[in-house]
């Protein structure tokens, strides 16, 4: 009877510690087609309006600016210039302890302040972040080239900024193309993610289900329904939750990132039953059946 009682007890933490599939699969939706019923796979099932408004530059991002003329390379100032302002570095790249160098985003080499970083799993601490040659906006979010002097390029975006440098270097190119990306879209990801860490994006329209792509995908215990997202603009942070399991999250404003955004994936219940309560119900089942069974014994002997 005892046994019998212990082992409802398991099962009940067993089965307690399960995590169903609408716990799981993203971007459902209650109307979703039954197994079969599909005829057509280019039917249109709903629409959604995205807030993807275009990403702005604002002040001190770093931007890489490449242009393309038929003027001979020797007469390319932009690239000279950029050339001489060296690598852009920074103290902003977490190293994940990888053999093979640091994880975030464009093949950006994690190495540790003194020439070569900790090795092991998990955060080990600041490194430096190597990037590309680029510029970085001043703090008023101006830019400063030779011959063409100081331009203002926060608040616009990629295109528009694109279309601003065409204009402005036509007196020095010959039909020039103008090619701007932006280099200093940072993400923190932290928690139930199988590579927790900072990656950079190379796309000014970073969505949540990108930032989780780099990150190598969510592992089986996170909670996809209440993703933390913070974000910190000026002197002021703002935390809001993203649902992940809704399909209408496509149609959220949190749906598309900022730069330096903090993302945090917690954990379900059931991820702390599985990998503490299972072994501590095991444990005490092992010691209260050894325990019954002397005590039989010893009745047993007795009689």
């Amino acid at each position: 009877m005892f046994r019998n009682i212990l082992w409802l007890i398991v099962l009940a933490a067993i089965i307690s510690s399960c995590v169903p599939n609408k716990r799981v699969v993203i971007l459902q939706h209650d109307a979703e087609p039954k197994r079969g019923t599909i005829k057509n796979s280019d039917t249109l099932s709903r629409t959604y309006k995205t807030h993807l408004t275009g990403y702005v530059l604002k002040p001190n991002d770093i931007i890489s600016l490449n242009v393309a003329s038929i003027t001979p390379g020797e007469f390319d100032f932009v690239k000279k210039y950029e050339e001489q302002l060296g690598l852009i570095r920074k103290l902003n790249q977490y190293d994940q302890g990888s053999k093979t160098g640091g994880q975030g985003g464009g093949g950006n080499v994690n190495q540790g302040m003194g020439g070569g970083g900790q090795s092991g799993a998990g955060i080990s601490g600041l490194s430096l972040d190597r990037m590309p040659t680029g510029f970085q906006l001043d703090a008023a979010g101006n830019l400063e080239l030779p011959f063409i002097g100081m331009i203002k390029l926060a608040g616009l975006t990629v295109p528009q900024t694109e279309a601003l440098f065409k204009e402005k270097l036509k007196g020095y190119f010959e039909t020039p193309v103008v090619r701007v990306q932006l280099l200093s879209f940072h993400l923190t990801i932290l928690g139930e993610v199988t590579k927790a860490g900072r990656y950079t994006s190379y796309s000014p329209n970073t969505s949540i289900i990108d930032a989780i792509t780099l990150a190598d995908n969510l592992n089986d215990f996170a909670d996809r329904s209440k993703i933390k997202v913070i974000r910190q603009e000026g002197e002021k942070a703002t935390v809001f939750y993203v649902n992940m399991l809704a399909e209408d999250l496509l149609a959220q404003p949190g749906y598309f990132l900022q730069p330096n955004d903090l993302i945090i994936v917690p954990p379900l219940k059931a991820r702390f039953l599985t990998k503490y309560g299972i072994q501590s119900y095991s444990a005490a089942l092992t010691v209260i059946t050894s325990t019954i069974t002397m005590l039989v014994l010893i009745s047993t002997l007795n009689n």
